[in-house]
């Protein structure tokens, strides 16, 4: 039964609560409209951001080549972690997104920067929690690359040249574990699904993740940002603060630079494997300990209560229906981009 017939059908004593229902039931209505406008229009933002993101990207890539001549890939690795610092992260990622966050800043509904006081023993609980969450999304990550190899196909990731003087290894750590918590946090977590959770957290979180593991550019990227968007996402809601999920995103990346640092230090890749190892069952006992002590302290779920659900309320999917049109050409650009990645064994 259509929502104007259960109207119609109901039952009321006397001609003025019947004209208070109506219009109550316009005004659930209109408001119905304007939500899912907005989401539309929202997408249409993002879309448009991610965009010129990509554009920024491959035209610091094609300066480099034409005007100065150099071959990007054949470059040292000072030369590429230097240009991710400055290209990708801030050109490419921190100034599209601040622009987005001035088009659509009527969406937020506080700071654009997260920044509630938790205290120290909170942050550091979630953020040994999130680590935890980082260990089983690379268990599931591992997973699916078994899974495409079974079938035939070899999941493979952009190749950067390894660090060969002590100078490199430190420019790798601020490109790798800095930077990227820092700036893709911002564009992520603080620009887009600021402007996204006005139309509900849960589908803020979600969709930004999505966008997340999309601009990686690869399967087992986007697997895995994707599933740490989903952990980032949720502590950045219930903390109402960025920095634990700075902290998780730069230590996950921490994990990989070290590993090639001892592999440069120790001219042997199983050192970093051994610490890899180490640090994973660390984190995993920290997780456990986090896990513990924010159930102990009820923090571990929002604590504001859930308002009721109004009538007409659009539902999860057709608000991500209303804001995938938006982001089309982009999923279809960094599709395009992932698929390039997958070869046959």
């Amino acid at each position: 039964m259509q929502n104007n017939q259960i109207f119609n059908n109901m039952q009321y004593p006397n001609q003025e609560q019947m004209k208070q229902a109506y219009q109550q039931h316009i005004y659930y209505k209109r408001k119905r409209s304007s939500e899912l406008n907005g989401v539309f229009l929202s997408g249409l933002a993002i879309g448009g951001t991610l965009i010129f993101s990509l554009f920024l990207q491959v035209f610091s890539i094609l300066f480099i080549q034409v005007v100065w001549h150099i071959d990007f890939q054949s470059e040292s690795s000072l030369f590429q972690n230097a240009f991710n610092i400055v290209a990708v992260d801030i050109i490419s990622l921190v100034l599209p997104f601040f622009l987005l966050s001035l088009i659509l800043k009527k969406n937020f509904q506080g700071d654009l920067i997260p920044r509630k006081k938790i205290g120290f023993a909170k942050t550091a609980a979630w953020v040994c929690v999130g680590m935890m969450c980082c260990i089983g999304a690379n268990w599931v990550t591992e997973f699916i690359i078994a899974l495409f190899k079974q079938f035939g196909y070899k999941l493979t990731l952009p190749e950067y040249n390894k660090p060969s003087s002590i100078l490199e290894c430190v420019i790798l750590v601020f490109s790798t574990a800095v930077a990227p918590a820092l700036c893709e946090e911002f564009a992520m977590r603080c620009s887009a699904m600021g402007a996204l959770r006005k139309y509900g957290k849960g589908f803020a979180v979600f969709a930004i993740s999505i966008v997340f593991g999309l601009i990686h550019g690869n399967v087992i990227q986007f697997v895995f940002a994707f599933l740490l968007g989903l952990v980032f996402g949720y502590i950045t809601i219930v903390t109402d603060n960025i920095i634990p999920a700075m902290l998780i995103h730069g230590f996950n990346n921490a994990i990989s630079v070290i590993n090639d640092i001892l592999t440069y230090a120790t001219d042997s890749s199983k050192a970093g494997e051994n610490f890899a190892s180490a640090v994973y069952i660390i984190w995993f006992v920290f997780g456990i300990a986090g896990l513990i002590y924010l159930i102990i302290k009820k923090e571990l779920l929002p604590k504001t209560k859930k308002a009721p659900k109004e009538p007409y309320a659009p539902s999860f999917g057709l608000k991500l229906l209303c804001l995938l049109p938006g982001l089309l050409i982009p999923i279809a650009l960094l599709i395009y981009e992932t698929t390039q990645t997958i070869v046959p064994v």
